[in-house]
């Protein structure tokens, strides 16, 4: 396993001079990965790479203690550098309202994302394994994927590389075996309570038992026919959405008339795209609707509401509008003192601390209770707007605490319903289409928290009990500068 690793796969992932992070839960996957980099690092030294392991305790599980000593103690035999953080991962995802795998899952990938950029690495190294490849391409298969989704794990892709994406479960415990490394085991992973778990632990040992027992491979091998066309297909929709794309005198986007020409599967992908840059909807627009629109034959006069957008046919081609609410408000309903100011620079919010936004002659603070009461109520003024949060809660996140305008992929979560679109929170609020890109926002990473004078988040808000934190952003006054607030 090792020597085909180091002789054809890992020089293809890991160029030189890299530095690679390595995610390490401690179960037998992640641990025979690091084992198996640090061996190829330490015995290449020339090809200059190095290599930096970081570990989550999820708070969950009473074993996670022994399970970060023993991959401290493994960095310390090997000289390698180790994070480890701590979090609350149950709380966390209630407080998006997610399921606890979905919560954990994203705040590592976002924890991770913070610590390539801190350490300066370049790649970052997952553990997932031909089983957990055949995992995901029946998991989606049964949620009805296209190619793209059928594609399955990338073994490189966006800075992430998986290794032992070829590699059977038996072959990574093998080695650990071989190698006489420790490793820990999560009996939750046994236990068939999600969708996942229960493919991985019942169906998947069916198939292999009754139809191939090499179902596996089998799998892998599909999943990676599927990335050659999908890799084909991305480069042909290129190429066509460059030919027809338009836009009108008012920067309304659109294909031309004659995309209808191109196949089903070059068709269906370019209506999917430029809906998408319409709405900055990331799940783009379903399959359901699509087929709607391919269904029109591109007829001009041809028009359909979907969510998100309006759709039109022309003599010119077909056109997607925003679905944006006509009414307006009224000066006193609407935060007027910021639709005439540009955007603005992104602000990092730290506890404690005031910082200008000079294009909206606004200054933004974030205040313990006891930093508020020593302000003698000053940000009481009926011009300044706060926003009160749960200290606790607000630590969770992995990222740090902005004030910026809005970005493709902001949400907001809403008590009862989950999250919403920030393009939906703006059009039940009635906020004015204009205006919407120049509103400051407070957001961690794409979870928008607060949108002064519109409304704040279900996240993170404090109850009587709660050790709070206070967001206030303070306007000028007449007759005072910014520097006065």
């Amino acid at each position: 396993m090792y020597e085909k690793m180091r002789a054809h796969i890992l020089p293809q992932l890991i160029p030189p001079n890299a530095k690679v992070l390595i995610a390490v839960s401690g179960g037998p996957d992640s641990m025979a990965l690091s084992h198996i980099l640090w061996r190829y690092v330490r015995e290449d030294r020339l090809r200059g790479n190095s290599l930096v392991l970081t570990h989550v305790h999820h708070g969950v599980r009473k074993e996670s203690d022994d399970e970060v000593l023993m991959v401290q103690q493994m960095a310390a035999k090997w000289e390698t550098p180790c994070i480890v953080h701590r979090f609350d991962a149950k709380g966390y995802a209630k407080t998006l309202g997610q399921s606890f795998q979905a919560a954990a899952r994203e705040w590592r990938y976002s924890r991770w994302k913070e610590d390539m950029r801190e350490e300066g690495c370049t790649l970052l190294a997952t553990a997932h394994h031909l089983g957990d490849q055949a995992e995901t391409i029946l998991y989606r298969l049964f949620r009805g994927s296209g190619t793209a989704g059928l594609a399955g794990i990338y073994p490189t892709k966006d800075s992430i590389i998986r290794p032992l994406l070829t590699f059977l479960k038996t072959d990574i415990l093998n080695y650990c075996a071989q190698e006489g490394l420790p490793y820990a085991l999560d009996r939750s992973n046994d236990e068939p309570v999600y969708v996942r778990n229960r493919i991985r632990l019942e169906l998947l040992p069916e198939l292999e038992l009754n139809y191939n027992p090499r179902m596996q491979e089998a799998l892998g091998r599909t999943g990676e026919l599927l990335r050659w066309d999908e890799d084909y297909l991305s480069q042909r929709v290129e190429v066509a959405w460059n030919h027809y794309l338009i836009t009108d005198s008012h920067g309304v986007i659109g294909l031309s008339r004659d995309v209808f020409t191109e196949p089903p599967a070059i068709l269906s992908r370019l209506l999917r795209r430029t809906a998408k840059q319409v709405t900055q909807e990331p799940r783009g627009l379903a399959y359901a609707y699509v087929t709607k629109i391919m269904d029109s034959q591109g007829k001009s006069g041809w028009m359909q509401d979907l969510p998100g957008l309006t759709v039109n046919i022309t003599d010119e081609g077909i056109w997607f509008r925003n679905s944006v609410p006509t009414l307006g408000q009224s000066g006193d309903d609407q935060p007027d003192q910021m639709i005439s100011n540009p955007s603005f620079k992104e602000v990092v919010l730290d506890m404690g601390r005031w910082s200008k936004i000079p294009e909206l002659n606004m200054k933004i603070g974030l205040l313990e209770e006891r930093d508020v009461s020593s302000d003698n109520g000053n940000f009481e003024r009926k011009e300044d707007m706060v926003a009160v949060f749960n200290r606790i809660l607000l630590t969770q996140f992995p990222e740090q605490l902005v004030c910026r305008t809005r970005r493709q992929g902001d949400k907001m979560w809403v008590q009862g319903v989950g999250h919403k679109s920030l393009k939906k929170v703006f059009q039940e609020e009635r906020i004015l289409a204009e205006t919407r890109e120049k509103l400051p926002l407070i957001a961690c990473g794409t979870e928008v928290l607060w949108i002064p004078g519109v409304r704040q988040s279900g996240l993170c808000q404090a109850d009587q009990n709660a050790e709070r934190v206070y967001c206030i952003l303070k306007t000028q006054a007449k007759g005072t500068n910014l520097d006065s607030l």
